[in-house]
């Protein structure tokens, strides 16, 4: 979301941005409603945009404004909770956009996958890179750019694969990295001999995206829209989601090592920010043109009505 808001505002787009943290209490979503209310009621906003399903609900109490909902896959392939409270209020949103085709056949929308700004992801020398992050020289390093306690992730999985590597007497390591800025991600990805996604479910994974923007390989399990994401580029693949599948794929990427010849960079020239962003303005101009429409027309009911 924020690399969106800033590509907004280098197109020259005003944007504001309220930060609910719902995962912190729910009592945010009630202070997320009243700061969209006092906001929306002192400035003329064209546009109020919601990302995931929770974060609609506060949005639902702009005043005079559409409401665009982006949805980016737990909120419609989570658990079944968070699935109708989804599915309640993306029809009452103006448009929705979902980041892949799997999700639009769970609730209709736009479909916009997430891009990636391709000027901030770029390989680093890998050497480095590892020296900059003190990583082991000489391991196979394996990164996994998730929470651990995220469930959905299978952070467990990951680790089950990586050690029967290392059984298998493959010097290997899983690195773990969270909270990491987007500037020195990069880095992370350089560092690394591959990408593992081990998730059960995602949207469109921006972390994918993001490493193959730095000609980083990618392992990953049958999620979201990785089969189109990894279409075509030698050196990645797709598997089961089974600890020895994962480890032989692995295995695999690591025997073709990062030679120049990946080219997972160029395939993710299609996903430029600056063209999602672009898509997304289209989105709010069809969206504007049409409340204000509906706007008219209610006018003009209220003058007949006279």
């Amino acid at each position: 979301m924020y690399q969106q808001v800033e590509q907004l505002r280098r197109f020259g787009h005003t944007v504001d941005v309220i930060n609910i943290l719902g995962f912190r209490s729910k009592m945010n979503y009630l202070r997320g409603a009243l700061d969209v209310m006092r906001m929306t009621s002192t400035l003329a906003y064209d546009v109020v945009h919601a990302h995931y399903g929770y974060s609609a609900y506060p949005a639902m109490f702009r005043l005079q404004a559409p409401l665009v909902i982006t949805l980016h896959g737990t909120d419609v392939l989570g658990n079944i909770f968070e699935r109708l409270c989804t599915r309640a209020v993306s029809h009452l949103a103006d448009a929705v956009i979902v980041v892949s085709e799997q999700m639009r056949k769970r609730i209709p929308g736009i479909v916009i996958p997430c891009g990636v700004d391709l000027s901030v992801f770029k390989p680093y020398d890998r050497g480095e890179a590892r020296a900059r992050l003190q990583w082991p020289k000489d391991k196979h390093i394996v990164l996994f750019p998730f929470d651990p306690a995220r469930p959905e992730k299978r952070y467990d999985l990951a680790r089950a694969s990586v050690d029967r590597l290392v059984q298998e007497g493959v010097d290997a390591e899983l690195m773990t990295v969270i909270n990491v800025p987007n500037d020195e991600m990069p880095w992370c990805y350089s560092a690394a001999d591959a990408l593992l996604l081990s998730s059960d479910y995602e949207g469109s994974p921006t972390s994918i995206k993001e490493a193959l923007a730095c000609n980083l390989p990618v392992v990953s399990t049958e999620v979201g829209d990785v089969s189109e994401l990894l279409s075509g580029i030698a050196g990645t693949r797709i598997c089961a989601p089974d600890a020895g599948t994962i480890a032989r794929n692995l295995r695999d990427v690591f025997a073709r090592s990062r030679s120049s010849e990946f080219r997972g960079r160029a395939a993710m020239a299609r996903y430029d920010q600056a063209v999602t962003v672009e898509k997304i303005v289209g989105v709010y101009t069809d969206v504007l043109s049409n409340f204000r429409a509906r706007a008219v027309g209610r006018r003009r009911r209220l003058l007949r009505s006279g």
